[in-house]
């Protein structure tokens, strides 16, 4: 897995420096929200390859994706986000993000039906 705090890093000062848009993360290296074939839900990842207006996501699960560079936005996740995390049973449950280590991955969780506290990665999460 790509280490997160190079990456985090230059997220955070994208974000503080600038707008949030989507053309604001289309290059190589950036950390980003992306719909996965199409859909409503985005996941994390950051993009692998531009060829003009295509890029490549590898999402933070392993999975690979091309697809047009707007379509994806910049990586914001921070303490208090609101995102979907998967349980042991596979299905996907609201959570909030408690906190999200220097790495930029590997963050804590609560999930909002029953208050557990888990420790998790990006790449089991997901947003709207």
């Amino acid at each position: 897995m790509t280490s997160r705090t190079s990456i985090f890093s230059g997220a955070l000062a994208l974000a503080i420096g600038l707008s949030s848009s989507a053309a604001m993360a289309q290059d190589v290296g950036d950390w980003v929200l992306s719909p996965w074939r199409g859909s409503s839900v985005f996941y994390p990842g950051v993009v692998e390859s531009r060829s003009g207006s295509v890029i490549t996501v590898r999402f933070d699960d392993g999975d690979v994706e091309t697809r047009q560079a707007d379509t994806v936005v910049p990586f914001d996740w921070q303490a208090g986000s609101r995102i979907a995390c998967a349980w042991s049973d596979g299905k996907w449950y609201k959570a909030t993000i408690r906190s999200i280590a220097a790495d930029g991955y590997t963050m804590q969780i609560r999930y909002d039906d029953d208050g557990t506290v888990e420790n998790t990665n990006t790449g089991r999460c997901r947003t709207r």
